[in-house]
């Protein structure tokens, strides 16, 4: 019996130094592979990639589906119609744009929107969070694109409990599946003496981590900093305009993009994410957990996440409550380590391989679940 086939379409190729999106969509492809599938691979905005820039997808045995073989998306769906038993569309654009070709080309194959996180839910927030209302038309329309996307795909997937719960109240719960990726605890080996400050993680060209990256210089580092004037925190990620960066100093130092995060992780002893708005699990929070370092984050930074009550301490929603909780894991060596073993322990068991596949499965639903299976069995 064949392999079952399945197509992902992403905006870019995956660069998981990039964003977080990309280590994702990495995981979700290898449990793929772990399930049997031969797995292509298509980029909407960046079909046209050298191929030194598409080499990992080959080491990795993904099919590139791109220049210089397919011009589009669309010819891509066209010239294989019927060959995928999966349509794999990662977030709202892609949804948007591709799934009901898709289901032209591929009406026997089932389509899974994946939605990163919920867009409407993440430019709502903005809207409110920096007095814009302008954004709240376009905040309507994601919301109507992505509620439409969701009810018109055979399952949904989502990172987040909190987002599952708003789909499945739209949609329905039978098809909204919480599948996240696979994470391994990988702690620091340098000791909590031999680390000194915090550092926030990011992109900065991402409104949710700016506008963080603002509060944390404007107001929550000035009342660290009162407390324990030596305090440093790691400005770290590309995209940091040039106007934020003159206002740094007093503590905030700026790295940019960081190829090795495991040189920040051995090098402070907590790091911050004091987001103020956005909208699904952030992965910079997860990096952190998984290498030991404790997080202090806003509840919408520990959104969908599900964190054990060990790591309740770890979330606060002010900037005078974030400092404090900051002030305390710094010096605090024995509050730290409760929390490194916490959030090691969950990492372990929410970012589970095994637990990937099992919600994999789920999403795939009974006749690619079985497919997979037997191909899976055959193969070992």
């Amino acid at each position: 019996m064949p392999a079952p086939r399945a197509l992902i379409i992403d905006d870019r190729l995956p660069e998981p130094q990039r964003d977080a999106g990309s280590a994702v969509i990495l995981s979700h492809i290898r449990c793929l592979q772990r399930l049997g599938f031969e797995v292509s691979f298509a980029a909407s905005l960046d079909l046209a990639k050298a191929d030194a820039d598409r080499g990992s997808l080959e080491e990795l045995k993904i099919a590139w589906c791109g220049a210089p073989f397919y011009g589009s998306v669309e010819e891509v769906l066209r010239r294989q119609a019927g060959e995928f038993d999966l349509i794999y569309l990662h977030r709202i654009a892609n949804a948007a744009k591709y799934a009901e070709l898709a289901r032209h080309h591929f009406p026997k194959a089932r389509q899974i929107y994946s939605v990163a996180d919920l867009h409407h839910v993440r430019i709502g927030r903005q809207a409110a969070a920096e007095d814009r209302p302008e954004l709240s038309p376009l905040a309507n329309r994601l919301r109507l694109m992505e509620f439409t996307s969701a009810a018109l795909a055979d399952a949904v997937i989502t990172h987040s409990s909190g987002e599952a719960k708003l789909l499945a109240a739209q949609i329905g719960a039978a098809k909204v599946h919480t599948v996240r990726w696979s994470a391994t605890a990988r702690p620091t080996e340098v000791p909590f003496a031999e680390r000194h400050g915090i550092a926030f993680i990011g992109g900065y060209g991402h409104p949710p981590n700016l506008d963080a990256a603002r509060w944390l210089i404007s107001e929550i580092m000035p009342l660290v900093r009162q407390h324990d004037p030596a305090l440093e925190c790691l400005l770290v990620g590309g995209g940091l305009p040039e106007g934020v960066r003159q206002r740094c100093g007093d503590g905030i130092v700026t790295l940019g993009q960081v190829t090795d995060l495991s040189e920040i992780f051995g090098r402070v002893r907590l790091t911050v994410a004091p987001l103020r708005f956005g909208a699904g699990v952030k992965g910079k929070v997860i990096d952190s957990l998984a290498a030991g370092v404790p997080c202090v984050m806003t509840p919408i930074g520990a959104e969908g996440l599900d964190l054990p009550l060990a790591l309740e301490g770890c979330i606060a929603a002010t900037a005078e409550t974030i400092a404090a909780a900051i002030g305390h894991l710094h010096k605090d060596r024995k509050a730290n380590a409760a929390c490194r073993a916490a959030g090691l322990s969950y990492i372990e068991e929410a970012f589970a391989e095994a637990l990937l596949d099992v919600h994999m499965q789920q999403a795939l639903g009974p006749a690619l679940h079985a497919s997979a299976k037997i191909e899976t069995a055959v193969a070992n």
